[in-house]
């Protein structure tokens, strides 16, 4: 059996109010195009469709445009999820008509599937399927699959109160707990002759976070250990991190899809791809990456020798469509016609921040009084030496700084 894991599609969001419309719709294009090429039997999507809970019409056509070609007529299944950004009565809207056709849009945790009516050869159906649970025929793969879907599960959409406490540990121990029985309730269903998948959306302990995944809980509190993924599936598909990534402690193979677009400067250097999954039961998981080519590259860069090093930059380096974030350092601040001037050297210029002597100062003050002193300490013998203070000599600094405290004033 071969699945395709993609997540986060995020479809309507702009990059700091640069329209990315038609980035998305090419990405979306060529993750078809992979599902084709790569001969795929199942996709599966983990999450975070749109970037806000009423998106653009255009999005919604977009994302059914994209399940009604992914589903290739009945012929690959498709799974979706909602996830945080997501509202879940829009996501589960069309699934009435979506399950008929082998698409299967679950909103809410609770949500209940049914098995298939009508079981037709060289189509996907449901075998069996409930709370939570479902088990699919796939046409072109000799097993079937049963898979766990887990809608993001906050305390809300989950219509559960996971502690009384108000301590952050306490609220997080008690919701990994939840989720590690919320599996465990799953493993009477799997066979050995199945393909065991499970797809949920949210966050792992030990998880690469970014700028651009909007955390909606108060501190961080949905959070799972590890440990808590438990080791009879084959393969758990997740969304929520933009960053794709293998989730490391788990006991079953456990991953990230990430973004198929870098949605923020701080994924400026994050390769965006799908991920390929191999799966025959009694066998290793074959896993493979497919790097996605349709969206600009996001460009940090900073020039340090004034406008005319920006123009060379420019004529030689970036004339290729990006989305730039440039910092430019001059010895005077710019005037709104001067700084005009700039954008129209490259219409991918998102944003400019000027550097002067006086603000990089001030900076660097900020910066100082933010470190701790045994840091300062470092860069201060390393400044008047040229090596790195040795072991001893930061544990005696240690000893003589935090000995201040001890030191009894006579009045």
């Amino acid at each position: 059996m071969r699945l395709l894991h993609t997540s986060d599609w995020h479809l309507g969001k702009s990059l700091e109010g640069r329209d990315r419309k038609d980035e998305q719709i090419k990405v979306m294009d060529e993750i078809c195009h992979i599902a084709d090429e790569e001969n795929i039997d199942l996709v599966l999507i983990a999450g975070d469709i749109y970037q806000t809970v009423n998106p653009p019409a255009w999005a919604e056509n977009l994302f059914y445009e994209t399940l009604h070609r992914l589903n290739n007529n009945g012929e690959r299944g498709v799974v979706v999820i909602s996830g945080n950004h997501d509202q879940p009565e829009r996501i589960r809207a069309a699934n009435p008509l979506a399950d008929k056709q082998g698409i299967y849009l679950i909103g809410l945790p609770s949500d209940q599937i049914y098995p298939s009516i009508y079981q037709l050869d060289n189509k996907v159906y449901t075998i069996n399927a409930g709370s939570g649970w479902l088990e699919l025929a796939l046409p072109k793969a000799k097993q079937s699959t049963l898979i766990s879907v887990l809608p993001y599960p906050s305390e809300s959409r989950l219509g559960q109160l996971f502690s009384n406490s108000l301590d952050i540990k306490e609220i997080r121990s008690a919701y990994s707990i939840y989720i590690k029985k919320w599996f465990e309730k799953q493993q009477s269903l799997f066979k050995p002759e199945t393909i065991n998948l499970a797809i949920s959306h949210l966050f792992v302990q030990g998880g690469i976070t970014s700028e651009s995944e909007i955390e909606i809980q108060v501190g961080g509190a949905y959070t799972v250990v590890p440990e808590h993924i438990p080791d009879f599936y084959h393969y758990v598909a997740l969304g929520h991190l933009h960053r794709a990534q293998d989730v490391k402690g788990t006991r079953s193979l456990t991953r990230y899809a990430g973004s198929p677009l870098a949605y923020s400067f701080s994924e400026a250097n994050h390769k965006k791809s799908v991920t390929i999954i191999e799966i025959n039961p009694n066998e290793t998981v074959q896993t493979k990456e497919i790097l996605l080519q349709s969206g600009k590259p996001l460009i940090q860069k900073k020039i340090k020798n004034g406008i005319e090093e920006l123009e060379k930059w420019i004529e030689n380096e970036a004339k290729n469509p990006a989305w730039i974030d440039l910092e430019l350092h001059l010895p005077n601040p710019l005037s709104i016609e001067e700084i005009g001037r700039i954008r129209k050297m490259h219409e991918g210029l998102v944003n400019i921040r000027v550097i002067t002597p006086e603000l990089e100062k001030s900076m660097e003050l900020i910066e100082i009084s933010s470190k701790h002193p045994i840091e300062l300490f470092e860069k201060f013998y390393e400044h008047k030496t040229g090596a790195k203070p040795r072991k001893e000599v930061l544990e005696l600094f240690n000893e003589i700084f935090n000995s201040e405290d001890e030191v009894e004033v006579e009045d």
